[in-house]
């Protein structure tokens, strides 16, 4: 665990928290046992429960894995009181460490997001982290359009299907990343009043709207996939159809060819075998049934 101080207010922050480190931090800020079970469970919703003395804070920033090509998250919980702020994490996570580089090394920075008390700490703390959607949002759309101009402005078959499903997936777990924090933040700006000033109100709706406008986002995008999903299916259903006319059409032709080289080339006695141009009189009449049934499929439409 790596701790930092100013003017009375202390950040911890751990990025592996152990039952040990958990058991120390109780003892020492008084923090409620369900909530120290709460951090060692793996999968915790959402949430923040009030207390006298502070605020327990569950919430979950997206990321996404560069092996996979997965959105994945990460939970973060967060005790918040009037002179301390406890941030515990499995894992490093980016914005974390770049925040805490920042307050490390520069005077000016622990003055800029400390001074004003932990309720205005909070509230940097968490927009950075959805401002860091932003930019995955931004991947999601620009795959999308790729994906849309790829299937439309090619002239040969492609298939997406592979990257669609997992472009809708991301979605879809983006926007169940998303749903629950909506109200969290709600929640949270009347809850963090004993530790920030009034106006600080505005700042978390300034939060709550960067949200909406994701949720807004991801909302245009799940249609969009599902449209170009569609299109995809019709797409490959439209090339299928036409690799079996083609198909169709080649088995139509041959079929009576064959029926007539095959009763030729049975050891019965047929009409003209013996004839001196049997053989030419064959392959012409081949020939005039193959050019034949061709104009007949040309003449239709279906070639």
């Amino acid at each position: 665990m790596r701790s930092l101080s100013y003017k009375g207010i202390t950040w911890h922050d751990d990025p592996d928290p152990t039952k040990k480190d958990l058991v120390r931090l109780q003892k020492k800020y008084g923090f409620h046992e369900l909530d120290i079970q709460d951090c060692l469970s793996e999968h915790e919703r959402p949430k923040v429960e009030e207390y006298e003395k502070y605020l327990f804070i569950v919430f979950h920033i997206p990321y996404l894995s560069r092996t996979s090509g997965r959105i994945l998250k990460e939970e973060v919980n967060i005790f918040i009181g009037q002179e301390f702020i406890v941030t515990l994490h499995e894992g490093k996570i980016p914005i974390l460490d770049f925040l805490w580089k920042e307050l490390r090394d520069s005077r000016v920075k622990r003055m800029e997001y400390l001074e004003h008390g932990t309720g205005f700490f909070l509230y940097q703390l968490m927009r950075h982290f959805f401002e860091g959607i932003f930019p995955l949002v931004d991947t999601m759309t620009k795959q999308l359009r790729r994906m849309e101009d790829e299937l439309f402005e090619s002239g040969e078959e492609v298939d997406l299907l592979k990257d669609i499903m997992t472009l809708k997936r991301n979605i879809i777990t983006m926007r169940s990343i998303l749903l629950p924090q909506r109200t969290l933040i709600a929640t949270l700006e009347h809850k963090n009043k004993r530790f920030a000033s009034a106006d600080l109100t505005l700042y978390f709706d300034d939060i709550l709207d960067a949200i909406e406008r994701q949720w807004s986002l991801l909302d245009t995008a799940k249609e969009m996939i599902d449209a170009l999903q569609e299109t995809h299916e019709s797409w490959l259903s439209h090339k299928t159809n036409e690799v079996i006319r083609v198909l169709t059409i080649f088995s139509v032709t041959m079929l009576p060819l064959t029926f007539i080289a095959g009763l030729y080339g049975m050891n019965v006695a047929l009409p003209f075998d013996h004839h001196p141009y049997a053989f030419f009189g064959i392959v012409v009449l081949l020939l005039l049934l193959t050019t034949g049934m061709i104009g007949f499929f040309v003449r239709k439409r279906w070639l």
